[in-house]
């Protein structure tokens, strides 16, 4: 009998933490959405009003907008950390320096990064500074939509890129070399090979980077505030948003309704993201 309740057992202290510091937060935010709640008086009952005051708001549009416009970022890192993961299997020569160098910004803090691409996409930094010496004019990167967009697509793409490169040559390593070796003296070529034999064995995991960096896509902050900050809140996306409303004018209702509004996309975004990957794999 008590083999039967052994797994729980060493489940359960993780279940109670998630219980106390997530569950009971989410409990929180969703009755926080239906109330006035501000840091100066208590919390007084709305019921929908701040989810009203939310579909007229133009700017949640404005961000809810550059939310699915950052989205773009996500098969541009699919497509290069899957890229650079094949590249490091193929075993070139020097490839396990340049695994750990396409893994340093995984381990540079996120802070720390933005600041340094702050730097480089400055009006008088080196990017603009190489654009007028092939004599293309500067970019504001900094200041003007939507390359207030870009700047901090690039910092995502910079400091997703090698987390997700070791994800795909984790699942490459556990393709056959027999399938790919007899796809490859069938005439199938290079691509061929990927095509119908690596990319089949690794849809899973594909699977898997896709929704995760969708979903870190949508909820990005970081990368945000600190590479363009100080940029009009219609410029930025959601979860700037969420901090505006509550760490600048202290409205706690307000900013608990845009997350909750949020938390409802990335969830239904996540589920057609399944369905369609089920619908694949059944055809």
């Amino acid at each position: 009998m008590h083999r039967t309740w052994t797994p729980y057992a060493f489940v359960l202290p993780a279940a109670v933490a998630l219980g106390v510091f997530v569950g009971l937060s989410v409990v929180q935010a969703v009755y926080t959405s239906f109330t006035r709640s501000t840091a100066f008086a208590p919390a007084q009952w709305v019921g929908m009003e701040n989810y009203r005051r939310l579909m007229s708001d133009e700017r949640f549009w404005a961000c809810l907008v550059n939310s699915v416009v950052y989205l773009l970022v996500t098969p541009v890192l699919v497509a290069m950390s899957l890229w650079a993961a094949l590249v490091v299997r193929s075993g070139i020569r020097g490839h396990k320096p340049l695994r750990l160098l396409l893994f340093l910004p995984v381990v540079t803090p996120t802070i720390v990064g933005a600041a340094a691409w702050r730097l480089l996409l400055n009006s008088d930094g080196l990017a603009n500074s190489a654009l007028h010496f092939i004599g293309i004019g500067g970019v504001p990167w900094l200041t003007q939509y939507p390359w207030t967009l870009v700047s901090p697509m690039l910092v995502t793409l910079w400091k997703g890129f090698g987390f997700y490169m070791m994800i795909f040559l984790s699942a490459l390593l556990g393709v056959p070399r027999e399938l790919e070796e007899a796809a490859d003296l069938d005439g199938a070529g290079r691509l061929g090979v990927f095509w119908h034999v690596t990319l089949p064995q690794i849809r899973p995991m594909v699977l898997l980077v896709l929704i995760v960096s969708s979903i870190s896509a949508m909820k990005v902050f970081d990368e945000i505030f600190v590479t363009v900050r100080g940029v009009p809140i219609s410029h930025q996306t959601v979860v700037p948003l969420v901090y505006d409303w509550a760490a600048e004018r202290g409205d706690y209702g307000m900013a608990s309704a845009v997350g909750i509004v949020l938390f409802v996309v990335v969830l239904a975004m996540s589920a057609v993201q399944l369905r369609l990957s089920q619908r694949r794999g059944e055809a």
